[in-house]
């Protein structure tokens, strides 16, 4: 590391230009793989697939290799997709963690043969729960990472940056399904509110070890998920003091008192979401947020915390079926996404051949 800070930057971009020509060149390799064996060795049975998986172990084995001797400052690198038969994406993503005394360092590797193949993976999903007991912070910036990546677009593993996103969002969207419900993702909105960010910062360090993040849903009508987007919840002791024409003004209204607790309320399922968002609201849209629960305190029955503060010592309510959570401070929610969803008919669902 001494040596490459000793390096004029041109020569440091020019290293790492090179291991990503390589990097490219292993990524083709990969796809040649596919066009060899075709149909040949898909499935576990065929002797030719354990070879097939032999051969793509050896290239991941070398990219591997090759993403490690890339320069830290160079920041495109971070992730590495290919495309074959317009629907097949290699990906390949480095994540690096510091903090005392926890240094990270994961470089993660993803075939991904079909947009329900994607779904199936537990891979993004397992580096959420890491991510989730690591600094909000060093999350953010894997994610800014994320969405900074251009890959090449004259190649044919061009991918725009809001697609890649969109893949994150989405396996997180359709694993929270409590149902059989189809739908799929039309539309997002990136949510940037810095004064929300450091008001939920400020509040997570307040809370120390219990400020862990968990990811919740809240359908609304579109007017309303905008509102909360840029001004956050109400709490409701600010509700309570609120006049009618101000509560137009922030395109808010209280709804009822509270079965688990008068505060705001959020669903960890996405399709919980949605049931509210269309039959109570007529809407398409729903919000993805990060929460910060603290200590939980879990209801017993219905109607037991109706219109109540929280419990003290608490820090948040779960309902009895543990669907809901109920905050009681607007800084303990921090909107990332608006997802717009459309229903998708169980007859327009196709699996696609791995």
């Amino acid at each position: 590391k001494r040596e490459q800070q000793k390096r004029p930057q041109e020569t440091i971009d020019s290293v790492a230009r090179n291991i990503m020509d390589e990097l490219n060149s292993l990524v083709e390799a990969f796809d040649k793989i596919d066009v060899k064996y075709r149909n040949t060795g898909r499935e576990r049975s065929n002797p030719m697939w354990a070879k097939r998986v032999a051969e793509k172990d050896q290239l991941t084995d070398k990219m591997y290799r090759l993403v490690q001797k890339v320069p830290d400052s160079f920041p495109s690198t971070t992730y590495l997709i290919s495309q074959s038969y317009e629907r097949q994406t290699v990906a390949l993503q480095r994540i690096r963690y510091t903090r005392d005394p926890l240094n990270l360092d994961l470089v993660c590797y993803m075939l991904l043969n079909s947009p329900s193949n994607f779904l199936q993976t537990r891979i993004m999903y397992t580096l959420a729960e890491i991510l989730r007991n690591c600094d909000y912070r060093q999350l953010i910036q894997c994610q800014q990472t994320l969405l900074e990546y251009f890959p090449p677009s004259n190649t044919s593993r061009s991918r725009t940056k809001s697609q890649l996103l969109e893949l994150d969002v989405e396996s997180k969207f359709f694993n929270s399904f409590s149902g059989i419900e189809q739908f799929r993702i039309s539309k997002l909105f990136v949510i940037r509110n810095h004064r929300l960010f450091k008001q939920f910062e400020d509040y997570r360090s307040e809370l120390g070890k219990r400020g862990q993040l968990r990811l919740v849903y809240h359908g609304s009508s579109r007017e309303c998920l905008r509102a909360i987007a840029e001004n956050g919840f109400l709490e409701s002791k600010k509700l309570k003091k609120m006049i009618v024409s101000d509560l137009k003004s922030h395109n808010s209204k209280v709804l009822d008192k509270g079965y688990f607790g008068c505060g705001i309320y959020q669903g960890f399922s996405a399709d919980y979401a949605i049931y509210y968002a269309e039959r109570y609201k007529q809407s398409d849209e729903i919000i993805l947020s990060a929460v910060l629960s603290g200590r939980s305190y879990t209801v017993k029955k219905a109607g037991e915390k109706i219109s109540r503060i929280c419990e003290p010592g608490f820090d948040s309510h779960i309902s009895p079926e543990a669907k809901e959570i109920v905050l009681f401070q607007s800084a303990q929610v921090l909107h990332i996404f608006i997802i717009r969803f459309v229903r998708v008919a169980s007859a327009q669902i196709v699996e696609e051949e791995l």
